[in-house]
């Protein structure tokens, strides 16, 4: 089996996975299994349209000016601050656990939400 179809369908059970722990176990964790399985699928699809040079948008006029990735992406100077810039993606994600677990923390319960007084 080809590692392609491997990572599509890993992403795809990843991401039914997420939503099947999220509406039938109530469960808040459904989130990063689906996050994970959409960015395994998205890029599985981005892979094949990688390989040998296949055009993902064609030209109705001609088909020699269709677009692939190679001529669809920015210039060297543009990806390789791209490419330094995506060093940050990990402390991204971290804040964003990091936050979402703050908040969840406590729950709120039906006296704060009766009570007048907003605290935000």
């Amino acid at each position: 089996m080809p590692i392609n179809i491997f990572i599509f369908l890993s992403g795809v059970l990843l991401v039914l996975f997420g939503i099947f722990k999220s509406l039938f176990k109530k469960s808040d964790n459904g989130i990063w299994f689906a996050g994970a399985g959409t960015v395994l699928t998205v890029f599985s699809l981005f892979i094949l349209s990688a390989f040998n040079n296949t055009s993902f948008y064609p030209s109705n006029f001609d088909l020699q000016n269709s677009l692939t990735i190679e001529n669809s992406s920015s210039s060297h100077y543009t990806l390789t601050i791209m490419s330094y810039v995506s060093l940050f993606i990990p402390f991204v994600i971290w804040y964003i656990f990091y936050t979402w677990k703050a908040i969840n923390k406590t729950k709120i319960d039906i006296k704060e939400i009766k009570e007048k007084e907003h605290f935000y």
